[in-house]
This record gives C-alpha cells, structure tokens and sequence, in this order.
C-alpha cells in the first residue's frame, strides 16, 4: 500500500521541561533521523528551545487558533492546574501541515523507528491509534461512563501519545464538542483536562480509534515509566523482561514519565542519562553525574520517610487541617 509522503510527528514544551525535551530530541533522532518533526510552542517562553531547531531539525507551528484552543482548556480548568490551557494547544495539530501524524509530549523518549505507527492509521483503516489507558484518568465512576462502557467505548486513553490524521476535528468542531462536555463536567476528570477533552471528542464524534498494541502487536500496552519489569536492549531496539506478563519480551517503543519530576529517583533514570547526555561534552557529563549523586544523597532519605504508611498518614491529616 502507497503512503502519504506528507507524515511526521508533533511535539509540545518550553523552556521549563528543557532538559526533558533534550533527551527527547536526542531519543528521536537516534530512531528517526529523517522524520519531520515540528514544535508546537506549550506557551511563549521557547527562547531556549528555538535555538535549538537546526541542531535537531525541527519546524515550529504556530496557528491563530491557539488563543480558542486555550479558551477550551480555561473552561475545563478547576483550578488544579494552572497552565492546564496550554496543553490544548497540541490539538492544533488536527489542522496543521502534515497529513498523517503522531503527537508526543517531550517528556518521553523514543526508543524506535515511530514511521510505522504513523503509517498505520492509513494502513489500517483506523481514524485514531492511542497508547497507555487508564480510564479513571478521564472519565469519573458515575452513570455517563457506564452508557459509554454499554456502547464498547470509553477506554481512557493517554493525550500524551497518539497518531491521527488531518481533518479529523475542526477548531469549531472542538468548541460545539467543548459546550456539550461542559454539561457533564462533573463526570470528567478534574485534573487531566486535555485529556479528558480528547477522550470526549473521540467517544462524542465517534472516531474509529484503537490501541497500538493491539492494531499492531509485538509491542508493549504501557510505556509508563514506572512499570515492572526491566527494560534491555537487543540488536539496536528494546523490550521489556517482565517473566510471566503479558507484556514479556514485547518490543518498548516509548518511554513517558508523566507525573514524574525529574530528580535523581525516578524509574529507569538511566534511560533519561543515557539520552539527555548524548551531545554534551565530558565535563559538563561529570557536572550532570555529580549533582545526581547529591540529589540522591539527600533526597532518598526523604523518600523512604514518605513512603512510610505511619507517617504519610500523618502528613495527609496535618495537611488537611
């Protein structure tokens, strides 16, 4: 089957997850050296960013439509999360110049050739593949997503990671699908409200979406960070030892840490090193490892406290009081 040549992949941040996005950049173009890739400015504070567009060779797009993108994310907003708008400006992708795309958050790495998850809306007939679920991060128990669940929809995908195609979804399609959701905001996550947005507009329309690891196979359901098992590499790709899982000697091809910050602690950091050191000179590496280990020194501690159930108890009573 002939492709689309008009294909690539979206990314949203800024200057406050710059470190992220430089081991994204350098995840992705170890995999994909010659894939399109364009930046979807997160918000206006990208001066550090933009320099870097001829290093990693990526476009930046802008759209008029951002301003009503964010006027949907502030009417979802209940106070949780204060740049929560911005994260609405990723769906400007739906109209923007690539046909066929995948969209990525920076604070992920790309730990395979991502063409053929692209090229697999087309090949298989699919409006819109998605990755991790977890529908408690989107739809609220209640009524709403019981007829959801009835229909064989509402599977609470991640906004994190997806690939569609343009056209599907208008600006003025997403403000009429806005005005309906608002109704029902009750029954939507109160914090993750892009991606409750998104997971609306799919199951509202309704899109013919599906899993990456199902549409596909070979490759893990979950690319959390914080998942077991162990990840190690073969012939130049990864897959995920986790003896007894479904996901067993599966094929990683992504790696998020959503909700993670980046410190010394975090799952599979090693991975994080490994790719935000790529490009950087030997000394500034010793600087980077010696901060680690002082981080670690003292953040450890904390975290064995914090994870005693006496004492986090009495964290969360004081807290509330």
């Amino acid at each position: 089957m002939a492709h689309s040549k008009n294909i690539g992949v979206y990314f949203s941040a800024n200057d406050a997850v710059y470190e992220w996005t430089i081991a994204f950049l350098n995840s992705f173009r170890t995999f994909n050296p010659d894939l399109r890739l364009i930046l979807i400015p997160f918000n206006e504070q990208c001066d550090r960013l933009l320099k870097l567009t001829d290093t990693y060779k990526f476009e930046v797009y802008t759209d008029s439509s951002f301003s009503r993108l964010e006027a949907i994310g502030q009417a979802f907003e209940l106070g949780y999360t204060p740049t929560g708008p911005y994260w609405f400006r990723r769906y400007a992708s739906f109209w923007g110049p690539l046909d066929y795309f995948m969209y990525l958050d920076a604070r992920q790495i790309v730990l395979a050739d991502i063409k053929p998850f692209i090229e697999a809306i087309e090949t298989f007939g699919f409006d819109f593949l998605h990755y991790d679920c977890a529908i408690d991060q989107v739809y609220e128990q209640g009524t709403f997503r019981q007829e959801l669940l009835k229909q064989r929809r509402g599977r609470g995908f991640n906004s994190g990671r997806w690939a569609s195609r343009k056209g599907l979804f208008s600006i003025e399609e997403f403000e009429q699908l806005a005005e309906s959701a608002l109704k029902i905001r009750n029954q939507l996550n109160p914090r993750n409200t892009d991606q409750a947005f998104i997971n609306y507009c799919c199951d509202m329309k309704p899109v013919c979406y599906g899993h990456f690891a199902e549409v596909i196979g070979g490759i893990c359901q979950n690319g959390w960070a914080r998942q077991s098992g162990n990840i190690f590499e073969n012939s130049g790709k990864y897959f995920l030892w986790n003896y007894g899982s479904l996901d067993h000697k599966k094929q990683v091809i992504l790696l998020h840490w959503a909700g993670y910050q980046l410190n010394s602690l975090m799952p599979y950091r090693n991975f994080f090193d490994k790719f935000y050191l790529k490009r950087q000179p030997i000394f500034k590496s010793c600087i980077f490892y010696l901060y680690k280990t002082l981080d670690y020194l003292w953040r450890n501690p904390l975290e064995t406290l914090r994870q005693n159930r006496f004492i986090n108890s009495i964290y969360h009573i004081l807290r509330k009081k």
